[in-house]
């Protein structure tokens, strides 16, 4: 019998981030006159019609008559622009308009009565007053390929959905030699005030794929109290990896980093659900991701750089694609591949890999266990998981014995597989949620002078008619 047999996972805390939380890109400065300085060019002018007169008063960016176009900062496809602003007349508007490295353009304007981009019109609903610099909503835009989501964000600091625009021309955004050169600029016309204009990456509208990062061996790194979990952020359409952490035994959450993954064509892809480990002998990140935007196989890397803060690219190299008929037993990229986890185990002087696989017999998901003596390569089978529909692996030791933990099944609630030499149990929960196919990822902490047993886990709500736009975020507590 394992430690785990008689575990009841307790309740502790429920929570949904709905772009709430943000790491800070840019902001434009309105404390200085920035207009009429000689010595300096903070905003370069891109167009000033004639007429036009600007000024910085109060604190804010103000036009008089005429249009002016100016350079705010650089262009990241996965960004959010907030805007904050007052229309002083009719006829007037302000905006922000994108431009890609190869001339492509986008404008997203507002007026007194909508929000507007080309040939699509995005009503405000009739409480929602955008135009007053100081008790009014302010406007975000949310960057992703192919597209801009707009929502306001109210006095208050919560946030609502007006809508979508579609933008075939930035489809490409995700290239580097697009959007590195890219910038946004700040469209004002009429007689306009701007009080604030601000770039920032935000945690998106629900959040899925929670695994604490880890040392090689598979214990949770912890450093000035806070640990740190890769997240998939989900947005209106899509996601990208986010780094989140935390403070142990509290709901206090924050977002330090956001990761991309380059295979070699210079596309910084939103790959989602990565397993990062620090081999503390190489002194080298270690991790292994499924690229989704390449061919949905699995990718790894071996890097120096520290992800867990600021905007990072991380380099992989993607696995040899598994030929037609191939055995699902062979350590091949098949179309598919997801969610893997792997460690180092000292004693046998093993790598250890567990991989999240489409399974022939079932054509459902079933996680494939491999053995290695490297971390990237020869990985040889010893193993799989029973038949289900598996999903969100770790492995985890608990009290000196070594566990794989999983969600399982789209249609029982909470159904979480715990596997141990003696076989497979399920998990039990006092007020089970976080299920329809959430992660196993259960992590233990020491705090002060006992070790404490988190799981976080998510379910599978719909954020948006995006299929795969969920989660809440759920915090379990077990005494073992």
């Amino acid at each position: 019998m394992s430690v785990l047999s008689e575990v009841v996972f307790k309740r502790r805390f429920a929570l949904n981030f709905y772009k709430n939380l943000s790491i800070p890109l840019a902001q434009m400065c309105f404390s200085k006159d920035f207009v009429n300085d000689n010595r300096g060019d903070m905003y370069p002018l891109l167009y000033k019609s004639e007429g036009a007169s600007e000024r910085i008063f109060g604190g804010d960016f103000i036009l008089s008559g005429g249009r002016v176009e100016r350079w705010a900062f650089s262009f990241f496809p996965y960004a959010s622009y907030k805007i904050k602003g007052e229309c002083l007349s009719e006829g007037s508007f302000y905006g922000l308009s994108f431009t890609l490295g190869d001339g492509e353009k986008a404008e997203i304007l507002v007026d007194t009565k909508k929000v507007y981009c080309k040939d699509k019109n995005l009503s405000l609903p009739s409480d929602i007053v955008l135009n007053n610099s100081n008790d009014g909503c302010a406007l975000i835009i949310s960057a992703r390929p192919g597209a801009f989501d707009i929502y306001f964000e109210r006095p208050s600091g919560s946030i609502g959905y007006l809508g979508t625009v579609e933008c075939e021309a930035f489809s490409r955004s995700l290239k580097y030699e697009l959007f590195s050169s890219g910038y946004v600029s700040l469209c004002v016309s009429g007689d306009v005030r701007i009080s604030s204009v601000k770039s920032y990456i935000d945690c998106g509208i629900s959040q899925a794929d929670i695994r604490p990062i880890r040392y090689e061996n598979g214990e949770v790194m912890v450093e000035d109290g806070k640990i740190y979990l890769t997240v998939s952020i989900r947005v209106e359409s899509g996601a990208f990896q986010g780094i989140f952490s935390l403070v142990p035994t509290t709901g206090d959450f924050n977002m330090t980093g956001a990761v991309f993954y380059d295979s070699g064509d210079g596309v910084w892809a939103n790959d989602v659900a990565a397993s990062v480990l620090y081999d503390r002998e190489s002194e080298r990140w270690r991790l292994w991701v499924p690229s989704f935007y390449h061919f949905h196989i699995l990718g790894c890397s071996s890097f120096e750089g520290d992800i867990r803060f600021g905007v990072s690219v991380v380099d992989i190299t993607l696995m040899e694609r598994a030929e037609d008929g191939a055995s699902v037993e062979e350590f091949k990229g098949f179309s598919g591949d997801e969610d893997p986890d792997f460690y180092y185990d000292k004693e046998k002087d093993k790598w250890y890999m567990a991989v999240c696989r489409l399974d022939k017999e079932s054509s459902a998901y079933r996680y494939m266990f491999f053995e290695s003596d490297s971390p990237h390569s020869g990985y040889k089978y010893i193993g799989k998981g029973f038949p289900g529909a598996e999903t969100g692996g770790s492995f985890v030791s608990v009290k000196g014995e070594r566990f794989f933990i999983c969600g399982n099944s789209f249609s029982a609630r909470s159904d979480y597989r715990i596997y141990s030499r003696d076989g497979m149990e399920n998990a039990r929960f006092d007020f089970p949620d976080g299920g329809f196919r959430g992660w196993g990822s259960l992590i233990p902490i020491k705090m002060g002078s006992r070790t404490r047993y988190f799981w976080l886990t998510f379910d599978r709500h719909k954020g948006s008619d995006y299929n795969w736009s969920y989660g809440n975020i759920y915090c379990f507590e077990g005494d073992i």
